[in-house]
């Protein structure tokens, strides 16, 4: 594994942790290695409550990772009305949605040949 690889997987599984801090669901990474032309290295999906949610989830993933790595976003969309925020971190993006949102776009089908980890929801 490449260090920049190895540098994606880390700020991966950083996020993974914060949104199981505050009680994300269904968190979901999808790996891209190995998948010619992608432009990213990971994909981590989550599911929130409620618009409220989406947004204490993406306010703890954008802070964990800035203290963790010294590393801010490139982008944040979606914060207007909180049904589908994404954070861009170049290699890594984060999407956090609420469930009927989530299920209409079904990013998770899009790349149902791509390595996928669901991640146990903490009670």
């Amino acid at each position: 594994m490449n260090k920049q690889k190895k540098e994606a997987k880390i700020l991966a599984e950083i996020a993974v942790k914060a949104i199981q801090s505050k009680k994300g669901r269904q968190i979901t990474m999808i790996d891209f290695d190995g998948v010619e032309g992608s432009l990213f290295e990971y994909y981590v999906l989550c599911t929130a409550n409620s618009p409220s949610h989406v947004d204490a989830l993406a306010d703890e993933t954008e802070k964990q990772i800035k203290e963790i790595t010294g590393i801010s976003p490139r982008r944040v969309e979606g914060l207007q009305n909180c049904q589908w925020v994404l954070l861009d971190y170049f290699d890594v993006v984060i999407h956090i949605f609420l469930a009927e949102t989530r299920e209409f776009y079904n990013i998770e089908a899009m790349w149902k040949d791509v390595k996928q980890v669901h991640y146990q929801d903490e009670d």
